[in-house]
């Protein structure tokens, strides 16, 4: 990987920019890396059983809008809800999670299986194995996200 540091006085914030053919697990971790480093908070706040649990995101496997609520399921399949909304959610820890439906965010991280479905969708199993499909929609951008 060739690095290349431009400094100017002029800038407030720092920027990066990475330009690459292809998302690789080393590049997903440097972008976590910047991530986190820049005051947001990496924690989620959830609820259960009327308690109130501090979740790392490496964690969560998988976080579904379910009727009115925004629930989060951990690495044991444990049911959790949060106040957050997923597009908040994807915001802050982008490269954690990412969008396979209107509805759902899954940990990049902690996929065990894929496999085609119907209409140009895909299944998708997770390690704590819940599964989901892959709406058509947002099925580029995953793939994408995994260099496929």
């Amino acid at each position: 990987m060739r690095v290349e540091i431009k400094i100017d006085p002029n800038i407030g914030d720092s920027i990066a920019i990475i330009h690459t053919s292809k998302m690789t697990p080393e590049l997903i971790a440097l972008v976590e890396m910047f991530e986190q480093s820049d005051g947001r908070p990496s924690l989620l706040f959830a609820k259960s059983d009327n308690k109130l649990f501090v979740i790392e995101p490496e964690q969560i496997d998988i976080i579904r809008a379910e009727g009115d609520n925004i629930k989060l399921y951990n690495r044991e399949a444990q049911e959790y809800i949060i106040t957050k909304p997923l597009r908040e959610v994807q915001e802050q820890f982008g490269f954690v999670f990412v969008r396979i439906s209107k509805s759902t965010l899954i940990n990049i991280k902690r996929v065990d299986h894929l496999s085609n479905s119907f209409n140009s969708t895909m299944y998708i199993v997770m390690k704590n194995g819940i599964s989901d499909y892959i709406t058509r929609k947002y099925l580029s951008d995953f793939k994408n996200r995994l260099g496929l």
